[in-house]
C-alpha cells in the first residue's frame, strides 16, 4: 500500500500541523471522523449519523479531555460503539491507569494512542524519568488491549534522528505502532532528514509485519506516504471482508472478557 515519500505531502506537513479535533470540537477530516471526547454525547451522536449517512467514514477518532473528563469521554465511546460499526480510536492527553485502560478497552475503544508528549506535559520528572513512565504505560496497554492495537506517536523535534529510530525500534518490539508527529516546529529539521526517518519507519513496519489497516485513514492524513487508494477491486473487496472479520473477532474477544469480569463481580458479590 504504501509506495514511496511524497515529498509536496512532506512539505505541507512540516508547515502545517495535523488538525487533530480538540476534546470539545467535532469535524471530518478525509476518511476520519475527529470527535471531541467532552462534547454532549446524544445530540454529537446525532450530527455524527446525519453526516455518515451522507458521506461514510473509515475511521472515528475521539480525542479525550482532562483526567476530570474520564468518565464522560469513557460513556462517549460506549455510545460510539453501540451506534456505529466502525474501527474506534482513541488519544489522551494524559497517563491513564492500568484500570483505566482495562474500561477504555472494555468499553469499544479499539486503537488507542498513546503519546510521548503526554508524559512530557504531565510529569516532573526528568526526560529520562518520563520517558520510562511512558514505556510502562505502554507496556502496560498492550496487557489491555490485543496486540498491534497500541499507538504511540513519537515528536521528531524533540529528539535527535539516532534517538528517533531507536525509539521506533523499541516500541515495535513491545508490539505499539510507531507514528510520527511533524508539526511546524520540526521545519528547523531539513527535509531530507525527516523523508529518511519516515522511510526508516516504513521499513521497519514491513520488517514487523505490523497491520496497518485499521490505521490506514489517519496514515493518509499524517504521513507523507503516497499510499495506494486501491489494489484492485476483487483485492479490496477481500481486504474489506478480512477487516471486518478482524473487526468481529476483536468485540467477541471483547464482549467474553466483559461477561468474564462481570461474572467475577456477581461472584463477589460487587
Amino acid at each position: 500500500m504504501i509506495r514511496a515519500i511524497d515529498s509536496h505531502k512532506l512539505n505541507m506537513l512540516r508547515e502545517t500541523p495535523v488538525n487533530y479535533a480538540q476534546p470539545d470540537d467535532l469535524q471530518r477530516v478525509g476518511k476520519v471522523f475527529f470527535i471531541g471526547g467532552n462534547l454532549p454525547i446524544y445530540s454529537t451522536l446525532e450530527t455524527m449519523y446525519e453526516s455518515y449517512c451522507l458521506e461514510s467514514s473509515e475511521l472515528f477518532h475521539v480525542t479525550f479531555g482532562t483526567a476530570g473528563q474520564f468518565d464522560h469521554n469513557l460513556e462517549m465511546v460506549r455510545q460510539i460503539k453501540r451506534n456505529f460499526s466502525i474501527r474506534l480510536m482513541g488519544r489522551t492527553s494524559y497517563p491513564l491507569s492500568a484500570s483505566q485502560l482495562e474500561r477504555v478497552y472494555l468499553a469499544g475503544l479499539d486503537v488507542l494512542d498513546i503519546s510521548r508528549q503526554a508524559f512530557s506535559n504531565h510529569s516532573e520528572a526528568n526526560t529520562a524519568g518520563d520517558g520510562a513512565q511512558w514505556l510502562e504505560a505502554l507496556g502496560a496497554a498492550v496487557s489491555a488491549f490485543p496486540r498491534w492495537s497500541i499507538v504511540s506517536t513519537i515528536p521528531v523535534d524533540q529528539a535527535t534522528p539516532d534517538e528517533v529510530r531507536a525509539t521506533i525500534h523499541d516500541l515495535l518490539g513491545l508490539g505499539v505502532i510507531p507514528l510520527l508527529d511533524i508539526t511546524g516546529k520540526d521545519c528547523a529539521r531539513d527535509q531530507a532528514e525527516t523523508g529518511g526517518l519516515f522511510s526508516f519507519l516504513a521499513a521497519e513496519w514491513h520488517r514487523h509485519r505490523v497491520p496497518l489497516r485499521p490505521v490506514m485513514p489517519l496514515l493518509r492524513l499524517t504521513t507523507p506516504f503516497d499510499i495506494a487508494e486501491s489494489s484492485g477491486f476483487l483485492r479490496d473487496a477481500i481486504g474489506k471482508l478480512q477487516d471486518r472479520g478482524v473487526m468481529a473477532t476483536s468485540d467477541l474477544r471483547r464482549h467474553l472478557r466483559t461477561s468474564g469480569a462481570q461474572a467475577s463481580f456477581d461472584s463477589a458479590g460487587l
